[in-house]
């Protein structure tokens, strides 16, 4: 950008191909050396044109570039549909607050860019122009990085919401999945109790088994078989014929609910699997051991419910406080016991993820569940593990979270746009009332013959009507001059004369003899100046009066000339000690002295006076004369 303004287009050309090595090498995608040099070129020939970088960037974007980028990424990359209005968004955007940046740059330093080929406006701007401009790149910084920065902070937000959503989701649901496996986990094994201690028959178990189907509606079916794995009671009885259940025809000692209920003697719940006799749904299984009534060490059977998968969307509906959310839950060998109908991931099938959008910068985890070869997302996910080995999966669309920041950027731009505009209209308005007077001024005094700004060493970035009034002003000047030789000489040797008088006086008046400090009255006089100024900054203002003590005994013991001595020491002591310029120190009386300290820290000031008496103490003053004793 600075390039591209300063010095045209193909240097700017040139940077920019270097500048676009590192992304090239970092995305593996040429698109960001298509539009570095793009946006070069175009910024390096508007400004040949006088066209300010900042309006020819906008313009850059809303014509050539985000239009291109949109057709590029639809062609050349793998982003979805659905990602490529924000991406073109957030590129333009980009670009905006690059373009400012460097604008601002060029127009805050412009005294730092001594360049030898710098592109020079045709024209000389008119402040009406400079003075919209620089409003203009004070609020596009001003609004983008507000906006940004506030959007970020709304995307955290939404993040940790969602995050939390998610994980109250996968926690409920999976509490409530526990909790209903538990439930008839407990009613297999407490039928298989209640059946290992009935006296009655084996041949009186269907009538059991069908009222105790009747208490537990999520099952589909349930057995009974004997030692041998045949089915000697079954329910619903119509299902698998009755036939089949009085002649003992049917087996089950190929399942493995059978042969670890029976064998471990454990009440068992088992992976999904295809059901069989009674029909070809997908079922969990259920089962537990049965004893004879006399034998508690050998199983004399099982009893086994085989729930109904479906069973699972009851659980689904108490989570309808959030929304979009779907649900997958997998068993320990990975196969979907039970998935969303949003999703449409069929029961039994073996689940297939991936983690994805590696290179967004997000605390979400993301994961694809459809193409898995996509480094963009599909679902917001997080997990929760059963207890019993299964894992439930709380997924939600990463596509709408995508379009909720889209239209936030969409916002921002429009707000963008809307203040540019306005600010345009009421900087041209401010500035027409400052500049009309100072052109009248300058067309009634000034001689428009001279049109040559340079022969008047005229900053070439200064407005036009103030080259005007500087002409007007400098041919005025040019008559007066020979006026003001003759006058200024002896103004010159006179105001000599009465410096040197003045500054002798002002010593007298302000300083103190014999030690050179301020005096009594001076300090009172700048009393009132250091005082005001304290209270229109709010700061604090310390004054302290010292006194050495048992100055009577140096004068009577060493004479008034080694008192004197005694007091130069101090107050040369006490220059070097408290030296800010504002600081002042004034001999007050005989030996006293006046510290005015102001914009002090007053928890310190305490801390400093005690150093400075300290070193007093410690000051060794050899006496010029010194008094005999009697």
């Amino acid at each position: 950008m600075i390039v591209a303004i300063l010095l045209g287009p193909w240097y700017a050309l040139l940077c920019a191909a270097i500048s676009s090595i590192g992304l090239i090498v970092s995305w593996s995608s040429i698109h960001v050396f298509l539009f570095f040099c793009a946006e070069a070129l175009w910024l390096g020939f508007t400004r040949r044109k006088d066209i300010y970088a900042l309006y020819a960037d906008i313009g850059f974007w809303l014509i050539i570039g985000m239009p291109l980028f949109y057709l590029y990424a639809t062609n050349f990359s793998e982003l979805p549909q659905s990602h490529l209005s924000f991406i073109t968004l957030k590129q333009g955007i980009n670009g905006f607050i690059c373009a400012a940046l460097g604008s601002l740059a060029v127009t805050v330093f412009s005294g730092f860019w001594y360049l030898k080929n710098k592109v020079r406006d045709k024209k000389r701007r008119t402040f009406h122009a400079q003075l919209t401009y620089s409003f203009t790149l004070v609020l596009t910084i001003s609004l983008l990085s507000s906006a940004l920065v506030f959007n970020h902070q709304v995307i955290l937000k939404q993040q940790d919401s969602l995050n939390q959503n998610l994980h109250d989701s996968a926690v409920h649901l999976g509490q409530a999945t526990e909790v209903f496996l538990d439930t008839h986990k407990k009613a297999i094994s407490n039928a298989s109790q209640w059946l290992s201690l009935s006296q009655t028959d084996i041949s009186g178990w269907q009538e059991r088994l069908t009222k105790l189907h009747g208490s537990y509606s999520d099952f589909i079916s349930m057995i009974v078989t004997d030692s041998d794995a045949r089915i000697i009671a079954a329910t619903p009885l119509e299902l698998l014929g009755s036939e089949k259940v009085k002649n003992k025809s049917f087996s089950v000692k190929d399942r493995h609910y059978f042969q670890e209920a029976f064998y471990k003697q454990q009440t068992f719940v088992s992976p999904a699997f295809w059901g069989r006799g009674f029909g070809t749904d997908p079922i969990v299984a259920i089962s537990a051991p049965i004893y004879n009534g006399s034998d508690s060490v050998q199983a004399a059977g099982i009893i086994e419910g085989s729930l109904n998968l479906t069973s699972f969307v009851d659980i689904e509906q108490k989570n309808l406080v959030y929304e979009k959310q779907s649900m997958i839950l997998i068993d320990e060998n990975e196969r979907i016991i039970y998935a969303s109908k949003s999703l449409a991931l069929p029961v039994l099938s073996k689940f297939e993820s991936v983690e994805s959008g590696k290179d967004y910068k997000t605390s979400l985890q993301l994961i694809n569940l459809y193409n898995l070869n996509n480094p963009n997302p599909e679902f917001v996910y997080t997990n929760y593990q059963l207890n019993n080995g299964w894992k439930l999966y709380i997924v939600k669309p990463f596509s709408p979270l995508l379009k909720l920041l889209e239209t936030q950027y969409l916002t921002t731009f429009t707000v963008l746009l809307l203040s540019l505009i306005i600010t345009v209209i009421v900087t041209r308005v401010i500035s027409t009332r400052l500049t009309d007077p100072l052109t009248m001024i300058a067309n009634k005094f000034g001689d428009k013959g001279h049109k040559n700004a340079a022969a008047y060493h005229i900053d070439e970035e200064s407005p036009q009507e103030f080259l005007t009034l500087y002409q007007s002003i400098k041919k005025s000047k040019q008559e007066l001059i020979s006026y003001q030789l003759e006058l200024e000489e002896k103004v010159a040797i006179r105001t000599f004369e009465l410096e040197k008088a003045n500054k002798k006086l002002q010593s007298l008046a302000e300083k103190d003899d014999l030690t050179g400090l301020f005096n009594r009255r001076s300090a009172e006089s700048r009393f009132k100046t250091t005082h005001n100024l304290c209270l229109r900054s709010d700061e604090v203002m310390v004054i302290a009066i010292l006194d050495i003590d048992n100055f009577k005994a140096i004068n009577d013991t060493f004479g008034h000339q080694g008192g004197d001595q005694c007091l130069r020491a101090i107050a040369k002591s006490m220059k070097l000690f408290f030296k800010r310029d504002s600081d002042v120190i004034s001999r007050y009386g005989g030996e006293e002295f006046l510290l005015i300290l102001p914009m002090t820290n007053p928890d310190m000031v305490e801390d400093h006076l005690n150093e400075f008496r300290l070193q007093i103490k410690r000051l060794v003053i050899n006496p010029l004369m010194k008094k005999p004793r009697s």
